[in-house]
């Protein structure tokens, strides 16, 4: 996928919660996650600060957050910003900044499953 896809692993597309319901065909996002349970037992959150300060967080599967590292921010950010797009059908102007946004370096981690139970 060229989008970064709600609920999935920000690099390989795995789920990375339970999927209860995906839309259907014919659907805008047909196929993808319509709405999810709980966390997999890997799937971590990372929390980045974007070039502009702010912070944004994306989720991995536990394979992909071991071996995530700088060389892929640049990708990250363009799957996350074309996600934006496909949301808004393309129009840009809710995110036009954030075209000269990006990651800049990644804050922390956390466990989602350790997030779901308090």
């Amino acid at each position: 996928m060229t989008h970064k896809i709600p609920g999935c692993c920000s690099i390989c597309d795995e789920p990375c919660f339970e999927v209860l319901q995906r839309w259907d065909e014919g659907e805008k996002r047909a196929g993808e996650p319509k709405r999810l349970g709980p966390p997999n037992e890997d799937a971590v959150r990372v929390t980045f600060i974007l070039i502009d300060g702010r912070r944004a967080d994306f989720t991995f599967c536990g394979r992909c957050a071991q071996t995530l590292n700088p060389s892929q921010y640049t990708v990250l950010w363009r799957r996350n910003l074309a996600g934006y797009m496909r949301e808004q059908d393309g129009k840009v102007d809710k995110f036009r900044d954030e075209f000269a946004n990006g990651l800049l370096c990644e804050m922390g981690r956390r466990s989602w499953m350790e997030m779901a139970n308090g």
